[in-house]
């Protein structure tokens, strides 16, 4: 989805002066979204503490629901 660019273009972000390092396609007019790798690893940290791992309990709870399945077949 990132793609490293090699000419040169500054960054999308506000406030930003740095040379962009990398781009998405979005879609609209321009159709790229540029960004710096400081601006990259601000984004993905922020991005972290946003979302919410899976819980392991649930993935375990399906695994076990599964197995029992597959005994009641062979049964």
């Amino acid at each position: 989805m990132l793609t490293p660019i090699t000419n040169k273009t500054k960054c999308d972000v506000r406030d930003c002066k740095n040379d962009a390092e990398y781009f998405y396609p979005t879609k609209g007019r321009t159709g790229k979204c540029f960004l710096c790798s400081k601006c990259l690893a601000e984004l993905s940290t922020q991005g972290r503490t946003v979302t919410v791992p899976k819980s392991p309990k649930n993935t375990i709870k399906k695994k076990m629901e599964m197995a029992q399945e597959q005994n009641y077949d062979e049964k």
